[in-house]
């Protein structure tokens, strides 16, 4: 048997007293919460009689802190996320949509110019076909996250805004409307200020509902990312990248290594730029690096800075790529070969313009290229009869 240590043992007793009198504290008697309700009657015109008997109900949700704190797309390798999100189950309920919504879905992308897969494979994604939407009160998830979560309490202070405001304009009930951990609703999970954005009426009666009417969903998800994320139509999204590296002469002391990305699926080929006047690596390091070393050096490099133009200590190598330079970014995707044993790899991929608008829908580069991944395996079934 184990016994805490009594520092331990304090602290966790400080965390479950902290934890029991969130839970049941009434959030009226907050001084925050009583100025943001002010703040809706003066700047909205909200009465604060409604506010007061709204608010009464709001609950502590200790999960959504929990879960917000452990996000799969910060704990996961791309190879789980993979397995997850383009699953074969999904996949077939991708066909079933498609099959339901097809001319709709191709309505959106003439207008929009987003393809009819990209949104399929989001609305999958996000909610499997509208399955899982969320079950919690909206309201309670926003109360938490604004007032318990300081870390980002200034965002959910203004989705908790926007959630009222789109309640009184599309006639939704605050006290019953479910979401996700993080407030997000519907069958595109738009956060609050999103839905007031972006939301449109796609089948044209009268009203804006993504919450259950999925050919809704469908135009506004295309709005989005035609809108906000400024989608390019007829681009890619991403295309793979393949480092090369060239070996020097080890003979001379006064060669770099010579590495580039063959870009052959944009015809464009990249403009390498190297000054070995001014910096080179000796001939003793270049001795102990091998050819894969060289390679991940070079692209962990790339990743950080986030961008191709890059100077490389080995080598004082300048890489400058034409003309997506200021818009590309570096992706990558764990790998592991068929048989366990053997070491793992990476992927590499170039992100171009849609690779950016689809990131303004989620940030995480593990739930873009899943969009892509799962969107490749849907287009077969636009095109089918």
């Amino acid at each position: 048997m184990k016994f805490f240590k009594p520092l331990s043992a304090l602290i966790l007793i400080i965390l479950v007293s902290n934890l029991s009198s969130k839970e049941g504290e009434d959030y009226l008697d907050r001084l925050e919460v009583q100025g943001f309700i002010e703040v809706m009657h003066k700047k909205h015109g909200f009465i604060k009689e409604d506010l007061l008997k709204l608010f009464a109900t709001a609950k502590f949700q200790e999960k959504v802190i929990r879960i917000m704190n452990r996000q799969p797309e910060g704990i996961m390798t791309w190879t789980k996320y993979k397995e997850m999100m383009v699953s074969e189950d999904r996949i077939f309920s991708g066909k079933t949509f498609i099959e339901s919504y097809k001319k709709e879905l191709l309505r959106a992308e003439d207008i929009y110019g987003v393809p009819a897969e990209i949104i399929a494979s989001i609305i999958g994604i996000e909610t499997r076909y509208g399955r899982t939407q969320g079950n919690i009160r909206v309201l309670d998830s926003l109360m938490t996250l604004s007032f318990d979560y300081p870390r980002r309490a200034k965002f959910f202070k203004i989705q908790l805004e926007e959630f009222l405001l789109l309640a009184r304009e599309e006639g939704l009930n605050t006290y019953q409307v479910k979401g996700s951990i993080a407030g997000a609703m519907g069958y595109g999970q738009f956060m609050p200020d999103s839905y007031r954005n972006y939301a449109v009426d796609f089948d044209f009666d009268g009203k804006r509902d993504i919450l259950h009417n999925p050919i809704d969903a469908i135009g506004s998800i295309a709005n989005f990312l035609s809108k906000k994320g400024n989608w390019e139509r007829n681009t890619a999204v991403a295309v793979k990248a393949e480092l090369t590296g060239v070996r020097p002469d080890l003979k001379s002391s006064f060669k770099p290594y010579i590495t580039v990305f063959e870009l052959g699926a944009l015809g464009i080929k990249p403009i390498v730029l190297m000054d070995s006047k001014k910096k080179v690596v000796p001939v003793e390091l270049q001795l102990q690096l091998d050819e894969e070393q060289i390679k991940e050096k070079l692209l962990k490099e790339a990743l950080k800075r986030n961008k191709f133009s890059l100077l490389l200590e080995l080598g004082s190598l300048e890489m400058i790529f034409e003309p997506f330079e200021k818009i590309a970014t570096l992706v990558a995707q764990k790998q592991y070969t068929e048989k366990p044993k053997e070491s793992k790899y990476f992927e590499y991929w170039i992100g171009l313009q849609n690779y950016h608008a689809l990131s303004t829908y989620n940030r995480s580069k593990l739930y873009v290229m899943a969009v892509l991944e799962f969107s490749n395996s849907l287009e077969k079934f636009l095109t089918s009869k």
